[in-house]
């Protein structure tokens, strides 16, 4: 389980609606992020320091190593399966004795079990006499040519599922398919292009038990002739050696990670073979590149978000301009959306490893993600955040995690009524919430116990999610209740578009006895009565009337008709709580779905907005920050979880179109700040200080830009040290902006 802090404590009833809206519409906002690769090289004065330097950087101790000549190259194809299940780096060595790079690692690793892969022809008896001088296990994995020794390779690496057939005469087909192969825990089988060996043939006569045989190439590469044999073959891999290398990459697409590519010359086997067994831990391929660089490799790069490129070999195998081309074709990441999810208190929770980013081609991509944390504690509810980063990348996302409480304690309901129509369910009841709250929770309720109209007592057990026991409703049906409908006054209401308004399921009656009970009602057709005005009928059980509702759509062009029979509702006055006015929203921003009812008492209830409308559009901008800025207020009304009926006022802030700084009205590509070194001798800088710098832009009703100050609510770190760089990135939460944003900090002395 991860362990979150909460972003913030909600202290108001504004920054509660703040965000709960914010969470709901789940749109966190736009992160923009640019990166070119990073770059590293993997080199030495020649292949043996290469293969050593790849195993450095992959290996920090290995109890097994893999050993193959580094002149030749057709034992050394199967390694690669072989070395990722003992994680083994793949060494080079000469025929005759020890390479000293090779040598050096093996001391630095305290390699206790080495496979030599290859007869003593190719790896000398010498060598091997050598190692185990040291205390080193030896098992020499060889046969009399190249496709025995594959064989033996592959029983080492034991049985799979599925397994790689590729040309034994072509090294370039066995290194295309080496990280994939290891990645994947599949042998390598080596062939002749126009037949297969009898020994490969036995190996290979029990594939229509396998899942699947991949062959590397076309007919041209391995003949069909010679796996005509073979069950659940696949061909991948197709045209010249560079169509075959990104076919093959493609053809996996969905199981590895183009994230990271390892790229190496066609033009020989021992940096992508000592590759090999470092590149499946983290899924990612080798990629063939040569000058001039082929079209398939070009496209592939062109088509692809990389973040990093871990270059195989020095200058001599890709040159300086050639790592600056694969450097610079790459798509980069333009844009990725930050995340809300929502779970129940002691919910597990995994944050999603992968994000769906827009790339700078348009296109969009699935990029992996790595979080910065260690556990996720869910035992306590709230709204937490935490960032991620793009795999290979220092580029940020976020995800705002909300932890709903759970309820603990649902009291018994009593109920009574004069008959079945007169008494509806309710479909929700108070709980007490574990964040010691009371909230109105969605109840189901087994309806097999109530029959009729006769008096007496009826039990209704409920179900309510996440909660153990069930929810217990008496209702009692009065005898000889003489109680009747006396009069259900006409509906009349005015809306500016027709979807706007949802026909009540209940309406007010106004009882024989003088009193107020809600009635259910079933609404008949649509009747157009004009222009942008429409009538319907409804029945309601044991009223010989008929309940008329008339629908006033402004935006079609509808007036009122004055029509006597749809009065202002005088019989059935406003009686609306009115929570006063509500904390401002955005332009476009959905209004709250919670409200604090009673007031002051910091519990929010759900609210159901049945109407707004417009009381004032002019533009107030009379203050300098935002928070004070409107372009319209409406009146809403509504009905909460419980059927209490609810008014209140809401101001609309103008739409932010972009942040600046020290007034600044124009789009900047990011916010950057400059700070004098001098104004700071101890070093330590507060983030605060920043606060006042950043502003919105808006855009005023006439068409023109202006500057507003905004509050920051969280800066990310809140303190830095600026002794020891010139430039410094931290996140600031702003308030009424959807999402943190990055601050570039110069400093200058």
């Amino acid at each position: 389980m991860y362990n979150l802090k909460p972003k913030h404590v909600l202290k108001s009833k504004k920054m509660a609606l703040f965000v709960t809206s914010l969470a709901i519409s789940g749109a966190l906002g736009t992160v923009k992020v640019y990166a070119a690769p990073e770059v590293e090289r993997y080199s030495g004065i020649n292949r043996y320091e290469t293969a050593a330097k790849v195993c450095d950087a992959g290996w920090d101790t290995a109890d097994y190593a893999v050993i193959v000549n580094g002149e030749n190259y057709p034992d050394a194809l199967a390694a690669a399966p072989l070395a990722a299940k003992y994680d083994a780096p793949i060494l080079l060595t000469g025929a005759d004795t020890l390479n000293a790079y090779t040598s050096s690692e093996i001391s630095r690793l305290n390699v206790k079990n080495v496979f030599i892969v290859g007869g003593k022809g190719v790896v000398s008896q010498s060598i091997e006499d050598s190692l185990k001088s040291r205390d080193i296990k030896v098992t020499r994995l060889s046969g009399d040519d190249r496709y025995e020794t594959a064989l033996a390779v592959a029983k080492k690496v034991g049985k799979s599922k599925e397994v790689v057939l590729v040309n034994g005469n072509d090294f370039r087909d066995g290194m295309t398919i080496a990280s994939i192969a290891a990645l994947k825990e599949m042998p390598i089988i080596l062939t002749q292009g126009t037949y297969m060996p009898a020994d490969v043939k036995k190996y290979l006569n029990n594939t229509s038990k396998m899942d699947q045989v991949y062959v590397v190439g076309d007919s041209n590469t391995i003949s069909d002739g010679a796996i005509s044999s073979l069950s659940n073959v696949k061909r991948i891999g197709t045209g010249n050696a560079y169509n075959k290398n990104v076919s093959v990459i493609e053809a996996f697409a969905g199981e590895i990670d183009t994230s990271t590519l390892y790229i190496a010359s066609a033009k020989d086997f021992p940096d992508s073979l000592g590759a090999s067994a470092l590149a499946y831990k983290i899924s990612s391929p080798v990629l063939f590149v040569d000058s001039p660089m082929d079209q398939a490799t070009a496209t592939f790069l062109k088509n692809h978000i990389v973040n990093k490129l871990k270059v195989l070999g020095g200058s001599g195998a890709i040159s300086y301009d050639l790592e600056t081309i694969a450097r610079n074709l790459p798509l980069e990441v333009g844009s990725t959306n930050n995340f809300t999810d929502t779970i129940w208190q002691d919910e597990e929770y995994t944050p999603r490893s992968t994000v769906v980013v827009i790339a700078t081609d348009g296109s969009r991509k699935e990029v992996p993600v790595e979080w910065n944390l260690t556990n996720i504690n869910t035992t306590k509810p709230g709204i937490y955040t935490f960032t991620g980063t793009l795999s290979g990348s220092d580029k940020t996302v976020y995800t705002t995690l909300t932890v709903k409480p759970l309820p603990y304690k649902i009291d018994n309901l009593t109920e009574t009524a004069s008959s079945k129509a007169s008494y509806k369910l309710p479909t929700t009841v108070p709980a007490q919430m574990t964040d010691g709250t009371t909230d109105e929770v969605a109840v189901n309720w087994d309806y097999g116990t109530q029959s009729g109209n006769k008096p007496g007592v009826y039990i209704f057990n409920g179900t309510v999610d996440k909660y153990s026991k069930k929810v217990k409703l008496t209702l009692t049906i009065t005898a000889g209740s003489t109680k009747t409908i006396k009069s259900i006054a006409n509906i009349k209401v005015t809306r500016a578009k027709k979807s706007d308004y949802t026909r009540p399921t209940t309406v007010k009656a106004i009882m024989s006895d003088g009193s107020t009970e809600s009635v259910a009602v079933t609404w008949g057709n649509e009747t157009k009565y004009g222009t942008g005005v429409y009538t319907y009928e409804g029945t309601v059980s044991g009223y010989s009337k008929k309940v008329k509702l008339m629908l006033i759509v402004t935006g079609e062009g509808g007036t009122d008709p004055n029509d006597p029979n749809y009065p202002d509702n005088p019989d059935n006055p406003d009686d609306s709580k009115d929570l006063g006015e509500l904390d401002a929203i955005m332009q476009d921003e959905s209004y709250p779905t919670t409200v604090e009812y009673p007031e002051g008492t910091k519990n929010y209830v759900a609210v159901t907005w049945t109407e707004a409308v417009s009381i004032d559009s002019n533009f107030e901008d009379s203050s300098e920050y935002i928070d004070d800025c409107r372009i319209a207020k409406f009146t809403l009304k509504g009905t909460l979880k419980d059927g209490t009926e609810v008014k209140a006022t809401i101001g609309i802030i103008p739409r932010i179109v972009t942040l600046n700084v020290d007034g600044g009205t124009s789009n900047v590509p990011a916010i950057v700040i400059n700070v004098d070194r001098s104004d700071y001798p101890s070093g330590v800088f507060n983030m605060s200080d920043l606060s006042e710098r950043i502003n919105v832009v808006i855009k005023k009703p006439d068409g023109t830009r202006e500057a507003k100050k905004v509050h920051v609510l969280l800066w990310n770190p809140p303190v830095i040290d600026i002794s020891d760089s010139n430039t410094y990135y931290v996140t600031a939460t702003i308030k009424y902006y959807s999402s943190p944003v990055t601050v570039t900090i110069r400093v200058t002395d």
